[in-house]
């Protein structure tokens, strides 16, 4: 699994590279028990990492996009999960030194994907499978994409808990107010993606 953060001005590189740092080692230790490598930084603005399967593989992603939004961060991912071969022993406290066939070919895809509208590629086999998973993940960035940063902080809390009381009381707002923004901002239907997402058949 490989992703990036998008091109930025150079006075913000470094604030965003150390940003993208905290954030995959975050998620890498909330995940440990599922990948066979942490997700690292590599060069520039990109990470790597080795999931121990493609549920490991979803789950990183819903990981990294839910901190984005809990952590209020100014930029968006781009992903790439593919399979396939890595020569270099896989070591289970860094990704950065990782290469091989797959390695290569997830960089490729992830440097050409530009040309695709889909934030989130899946490359795998059985074909269908990764139809399915495109497609899905296509839709669920449809709702997440139309989310503004500035809802971050409330978005965070509706995913986090359905007791609309307390979210109103956090955010100083009335019970129908959070009802109102959770239809408004779809939370209730990228719920219900998410759980397709992490429950697919995978046969």
């Amino acid at each position: 699994m490989i992703g990036q953060i998008p091109q930025v001005p150079p006075q913000y590189f470094e604030e965003y590279q150390n940003v993208l740092k905290t954030l995959t080692s975050s998620c890498s230790k909330k995940l440990r028990s599922d990948l066979l490598s942490p997700f690292s930084v590599t060069i520039d603005h990109e990470f790597l990492g080795v999931p121990s399967s493609l549920q490991a593989c979803i789950h990183s992603v819903f990981c990294l996009e839910e901190t984005i939004v809990e952590w209020n961060v100014a930029f968006d991912l781009s992903y790439v999960i593919l399979n396939g071969a890595i020569s270099t022993p896989i070591q289970k406290k860094t990704s950065s030194q990782l290469m091989g066939e797959g390695v290569s070919q997830a960089r490729k895809a992830l440097n050409q994907k530009k040309s695709s509208h889909n934030r989130i590629l899946f490359y795998l086999q059985p074909e269908h499978l990764c139809d399915q998973l495109n497609n899905l993940f296509m839709v669920l960035d449809s709702i997440s994409s139309s989310w503004n940063q500035k809802d971050f902080p409330l978005i965070s809390d509706m995913l986090q808990t359905e007791n609309n009381e307390e979210v109103a009381i956090k955010h100083r707002k009335n019970r129908s107010q959070i009802w109102k923004r959770r239809k408004t901002l779809q939370i209730s239907e990228y719920k219900a993606l998410k759980h397709v997402l992490l429950n697919l058949n995978q046969n």
